[in-house]
């Protein structure tokens, strides 16, 4: 009896130890999502940077001011999309490209003029502050020139991390509630099975008992001569 107790409690601690750790999972699991989105995200802001001044470079030699203007045009819905994203990749993207737009200047207004389109992305994108997120936030009026809503960007933004971060710990919550339950699931079938067990064990002990007994009966009537 005490062997097959002992053993019930050791599965149900060992079903509290599995549990606690499905529990514990997400939360760690969600940590490392985040850092790979953010590396992922910077990675890729990068790229774009460098595939939009390959095309500014390479149309500025042919001077073909549409491909020109279309790229800065692309530049404009980059940041609107990083800064939706992560404002912090919204400024190394615009920095590397910008630091581009300023040293060569000279070449784009050569190749395409003074045409108001793309001087006003020229200017718009080169006086957009760079030194620090919260420069780059608070440039309002930079934003407005090119078109950019940057504020209500930034707020939908925020707005849906606090979503999702709300859906994570109701996650969580429903993941723990879970565990618990089965724990308890766990720890019900182990007590009914000791049960069971327990009472198998009292009636073949009965069994055993009562067939001793027959057969001490048998061996005393034979010894008597019965």
């Amino acid at each position: 009896m005490k062997k097959l107790f002992i053993l019930a409690i050791a599965a149900v601690g060992m079903t509290f130890a599995s549990c606690d750790n499905k529990a514990k999972a997400p939360a760690g699991e969600d940590t490392t999502e985040v850092v790979d989105t953010l590396a992922v995200l910077t990675e890729e802001a990068n790229k774009a940077a460098d595939d939009v001044i390959a095309n500014l470079t390479e149309n500025l030699e042919k001077k073909d001011t549409g491909a020109i203007e279309a790229a800065l045009n692309s530049v404009k819905e980059k940041i609107q999309e990083y800064l939706a994203k992560n404002p912090e990749v919204a400024k190394e993207y615009l920095a590397k490209v910008q630091n581009f737009i300023k040293e060569n200047k000279e070449k784009i207004t050569a190749a395409v003029g003074s045409i108001p389109a793309i001087s006003s992305l020229v200017d718009g994108i080169s006086n957009i502050p760079t030194e620090s997120v919260d420069g780059l936030l608070n440039a309002t009026d930079a934003f407005k020139a090119l078109g950019i809503d940057a504020a209500s960007t930034v707020k939908d933004a925020a707005a849906a991390a606090g979503d999702a971060v709300e859906g994570a710990v109701e996650g969580a919550k429903d993941a723990a509630e879970g565990a618990v339950d089965a724990a308890k699931d766990a720890a019900a079938d182990a007590a009914d099975a000791a049960k069971d067990a327990a009472k198998d064990a009292v009636q073949s002990g009965k069994d055993a008992a009562a067939g001793a007994v027959d057969k001490a009966a048998d061996g005393a009537k034979k010894a008597l001569g019965l």
